[in-house]
């Protein structure tokens, strides 16, 4: 009975590797365990009922028009690159920029926020102080300029 146990269990083993290996090999990127893990970012989004969108989801609103891109990140990033038709509204300097952008939005448009990458916090923060100051439809492409590129 312990023989059969044991060869169970490395057989179990083997078919896990062999599948394993299998899927790593077909895939066109390796896996790697930050695809496993849940960022920090993402699981704060969900406590603030903040939604998050993905790539493809983000390049659609791009292409239709439908959203309002704001970047969180510094002007100093910003200028270094961003995405097409994007608005800079740095985080760190939201006290002294929102009253020049305010007039510019609609509470009507929604929002796309994002800043450079799935573990910077700067979008979702960004997301809850709009909100605070009436603008409700934000959400969050947290793969952001990282994603982006």
């Amino acid at each position: 009975m312990l023989k059969t146990n044991l060869f169970g269990m490395v057989l179990l083993l083997g078919v896990s590797a062999l599948t394993a290996w299998m899927s790593y090999s077909l895939s066109k990127e390796p896996f790697t365990l930050e695809q496993f893990r849940v960022s920090p970012v993402k699981a704060a989004a969900g406590e603030a009922e903040v939604e998050i969108i993905g790539s493809v989801e983000a390049r659609r609103f791009l292409e239709l028009g439908s959203h309002l891109f704001l970047d969180a990140r510094s002007q100093q990033e910003y200028d270094q690159g961003h995405i097409p038709m994007a608005m800079s509204l740095p985080l760190r300097e939201f006290e002294s920029t929102f009253p020049q952008i305010a007039p510019m939005l609609d509470s009507d448009t929604p929002l796309v926020v994002y800043c450079s990458g799935t573990l910077c916090d700067d979008g979702l923060h960004l997301i809850l102080r709009l909100r605070e100051a009436g603008f409700e439809g934000g959400v969050l492409y947290l793969d952001g300029m990282e994603g982006w590129e």
